[in-house]
């Protein structure tokens, strides 16, 4: 794979030196081919999509209570662990077959054989209706391997489920002392837990299993956890809670030998916790211009992978999320290149502080070695937890001056607010792996907006390579970029 320049650290890419941000005549003489920029206008608000279910399952099925015993019935037990059905009346048996295990029923009959054993249920199974009704004991007597889904009887719901890969989250367990504030949850899969959003006021918590705990009604005064409440996930399941102002920083800690994942937030400072997101608005007046770049172009292919080139999927997607956002009210949508043509990072960054950018979003693609990598990084300027963020530079000139290198850190906190929310929508909705880098990448230096840099993707990956690949996916993708501007616009 040959280098480009976004792989080289920000600090090689040149002295820092103090430049004029150009007029509009200048840059439109310099670069005839851009398109004229009118002045924005205001634009009309725009709902996001409807929220995403909570604990979304593959399938499932009711329960019903007979003579006080829990029973399922037995066509909606065979669709569930994809079984087929044999019944002979004379004996009134069933057996159900899935892969390769045998279940053997007997009307008025506690005893069930599965496979080599012998089982005895608290009650016998029945027909009613002409349909055998199983007790509802036997789901937890069912194999656990690949050959059989596994299911989970959720009596709060009183429905039976089909766990999803990530197996099930149990918990909280809740201790508040004087210096942390611990959650600790039983997970089938704690290491593939992820921490979708590092506000305090929005923390957000995915697992990749189904959630059927409970979160505390009611807690300490000084627990550093404020409140909760489970929100949705398009997979797996997520929680969302408020943390206190007195929180310093956080751990997440998976326990996988003992099936635990530990959440701690700590009252005082420690060298292994992880920093909260700035809890910012967007400048006033909201986001009236946003310039889209799709990265490489003309001579400079990108990554090349599979026959499929960088260039050529980043301009599919800026021009996707160009429609999506202007479907949700942000009209004024701009691009760096809406063809194959070569630019500069100077000549992209110009363009956008020409344009007067609210919001400058810079796509790529990426490519490791390792087949194996997979998942979304977002890049943002590097906020300033420890002292005042600088405020961005007041609109009040057309010409500013002010350092070329640095302007993109005035906007560091905007910014990495922005990217905080993006990687909530992806995450939620089955993107991830998303990864946060807060440093600045060289397609961010000089532009005078809030603005990202987003790998989309791994095209060295063939399983990423097909979804990158394909129009419909490429569009979901645009559609959930849109829907976190949105809602970041917002201050959702």
């Amino acid at each position: 794979m040959s280098a480009h320049p976004r792989r080289r650290a920000a600090g090689r890419a040149g002295v820092a030196a103090v430049a004029l941000l150009l007029a509009a005549v200048t840059v439109a003489a310099r670069f005839p081919g851009w398109p004229s920029v009118p002045a924005p206008r205001s634009v009309p608000r725009i709902a996001t999509r409807d929220t995403l279910p909570v604990s979304p399952v593959r399938d499932s099925a009711p329960l019903a209570t007979l003579d006080g015993q829990t029973y399922v019935a037995a066509n909606d037990l065979a669709r569930l662990i994809d079984a087929v059905k044999f019944w002979r009346a004379d004996v009134r048996k069933l057996v159900l077959r899935s892969g390769r295990h045998r279940i053997t029923i007997n009307a008025d009959n506690p005893f069930v054989v599965l496979d080599q054993r012998t089982l005895r249920l608290p009650a016998e199974a029945r027909l009613l209706g002409g349909e055998m009704q199983i007790p509802i004991a036997l789901v937890d007597s069912l194999p656990r391997d690949s050959a059989m889904a596994r299911l989970f009887v959720e009596p709060r719901q009183a429905r039976v489920v089909v766990l999803p890969p990530g197996g099930l989250v149990r918990g909280p367990q809740s201790a508040s002392l004087d210096s942390l504030t611990r959650w600790t949850f039983l997970s089938d899969r704690p290491e593939e837990a992820s921490v979708a959003s590092r506000a305090r006021g929005r923390f957000r918590l995915r697992f990749t299993g189904y959630f059927s705990g409970t979160l505390p009604e009611s807690l300490p005064p000084r627990s550093l956890v404020r409140a909760g409440r489970r929100i949705g996930s398009v997979s797996g399941s997520a929680i969302e809670l408020q943390i206190s102002p007195e929180a310093v920083g956080y751990r997440l800690i998976p326990e996988t030998g003992a099936r635990r994942l530990v959440l701690e937030f700590w009252r005082a400072p420690r060298a292994d916790l992880e920093a909260f997101a700035p809890e910012v608005r967007p400048a006033a007046g909201g986001v009236r211009v946003v310039v889209l770049d799709a990265g490489h172009g003309g001579g400079d292919p990108g990554v090349r992978a599979g026959g499929l080139a960088e260039k050529d999927l980043t301009l599919a997607l800026v021009r996707r999320l160009r429609e999506e956002l202007g479907a949700r009210g942000l009209t004024h949508v701009l691009l760096t290149r809406d063809e194959d043509r070569t630019l500069s990072n100077d000549q992209r960054a110009e363009y956008a502080n020409h344009a007067r950018a609210d919001l400058y979003l810079s796509l790529h693609v990426d490519g490791f070695t390792s087949p194996q990598a997979r998942g979304i990084t977002i890049l943002c300027p590097p906020a300033r937890f420890g002292g005042t963020p600088l405020p961005p530079p007041p609109r009040v000139a057309p010409i500013s001056v002010m350092p070329w290198r640095d302007v993109a850190e005035r906007h560091a906190v905007q910014s990495l607010a922005l990217a905080e929310v993006l990687r909530s929508t992806l995450e939620l909705n089955g993107l991830g792996p998303v990864r946060l880098r807060e440093m600045l990448p060289t397609t961010l230096i000089g532009v005078d907006a809030t603005g990202l840099m987003i790998e989309c993707g791994e095209l060295t990956s063939s399983a990423e390579r097909a979804r990158l690949a394909d129009p419909a996916s490429l569009s979901r993708m645009a559609a959930l970029i849109a829907d976190g501007v949105l809602a970041w616009e917002r201050s959702e």
